[in-house]
């Protein structure tokens, strides 16, 4: 139910931004891309340190710090071979072309990685899965309208059909929930967490126009600490 009310909200915010982009001029665009990139970098960095940094008898202690490199390492090199980033734009794109529609591409995907890869959308996914939760969904909902309705008016239409995304990743992640719930570890999550805090700051810097990341490229990073853990648990 979680992903379904994040769905909705991300489809009615694409609606009305879509609206609002007609009364904004190019330069203003410009400027809102690069705030929205600034914040969501900040935010990020945040999330990040908050997983990262650990109190233990009065000491700040870090964890994850290697495996967090390998990950993104390990991630990096296998979308890279793939190409996931290409093979997506050029899917968005031939989509385009064969029903004449307006440009999708770079709002479909730069918002499916925002509302997919953040800590909220799996640790909300996988309480909502478990126990039925949606209190963590619901108030990612409320940030993605807002994030949505800001990308809408300056991407325009493509944004809408990152709620699609949202609801194949999400809802996976809900119904294997329960699953593997036993593999379901804090630093597992923490580890996820963080991979895709880092990930965030990489969109943030593209929207800033800094240095262009293919940031899908470096999805698979996030499996890597699922895997690593689960080797472990084997033995």
């Amino acid at each position: 139910m979680g992903t379904i009310i994040n769905a909705a909200a991300i489809i009615v915010a694409t609606l009305l931004g879509v609206l609002l982009k007609k009364g904004l001029s190019d330069k203003v665009q410009k400027s809102i891309m690069f705030a929205m990139g600034l914040g969501l970098a900040a935010l990020s960095l945040g999330w990040f340190f908050k997983d990262f940094f650990q109190i233990h008898e009065n000491q700040i202690a870090t964890q994850g710090d290697l495996l967090v490199i390998i990950s993104l390492v390990i991630g990096v090199s296998i979308g890279e071979w793939i190409d996931i980033d290409g093979r997506l734009t050029k899917g968005a794109m031939a989509i385009e072309t064969k029903y004449k529609l307006p440009p999708l591409a770079k709002g479909f995907i730069s918002a499916t990685l925002i509302f997919c890869v953040g800590a909220m959308a799996i640790i909300g996914s996988i309480q909502d899965g478990l126990n039925g939760d949606i209190t963590t969904l619901v108030i990612k909902s409320a940030l993605d309208f807002v994030t949505a309705l800001v990308l809408a008016a300056t991407l325009g239409f493509g944004v809408m059909f990152s709620a699609f995304s949202v609801l194949l990743y999400q809802g996976a992640i809900t119904v294997l929930a329960g699953t593997v719930q036993s593999f379901l570890t804090p630093e597992m999550l923490a580890s996820v967490s963080m991979v895709g805090n880092i990930l965030l700051i990489a969109i943030g810097i593209n929207f800033m126009e800094l240095k262009k990341v293919k940031v899908a490229n470096m999805l698979p990073a996030l499996l890597v600490p699922v895997i690593y853990y689960l080797v472990m648990a084997m033995f």
